[in-house]
């Protein structure tokens, strides 16, 4: 199975009026979520995803266009998903075999990486990892790594 992870886009900073919680993706970090989706959604051709995202406004933002680009039906919010805890995040919204989506932020979806896949690399913003997970094993190798700059995106056979 694909477990996809994403970071969301370029949002506007935080204020004394806007709480990291509810910062908003800019014009820029919408163009950037869009761009990371449209490649994700070549590589998944029809394969259908779920998709779960943390609660914060830019990762829910995120998660539309990333819905929209790739037919996802149905967004899930998960609290996890601003957790370190790989283990929690697989014990409770990896249930089958069918693509899964999860859009959170940086140092959350690193963690991810390393625990799933052994992996390490340094999420760009709208940076798209998607990892080919055995459930049986609990293990995943990365089969490839989507930025916004990316020219196109190749899947191995």
């Amino acid at each position: 199975m694909y477990i996809i992870l994403m970071r969301h886009g370029e949002a506007e900073p935080e204020t004394e009026s806007v709480s990291n919680r509810n910062r908003k993706l800019t014009p820029k970090g919408m163009r950037q979520a869009r761009r990371s989706a449209r490649m994700l959604a070549k590589f998944l051709k029809d394969n259908p995803i779920r998709i779960y995202t943390s609660p914060y406004y830019r990762t829910r933002q995120t998660a539309g266009i990333l819905a929209e680009e790739c037919f996802a039906e149905e967004i899930h919010t998960a609290e996890e998903l601003t957790s370190s805890n790989w283990q929690m995040v697989l014990n409770h919204l990896i249930s089958d075999g069918s693509p899964i989506a999860l859009v959170s932020h940086h140092p959350f979806l690193q963690s991810y990486l390393l625990s799933a896949a052994s992996c390490a690399i340094k999420f760009d913003l709208a940076g798209i990892a998607i990892i080919d997970y055995d459930l049986r094993w609990k293990q995943g190798k990365l089969a490839g790594y989507l930025t916004p700059g990316l020219k196109q995106m190749k899947k191995e056979d």
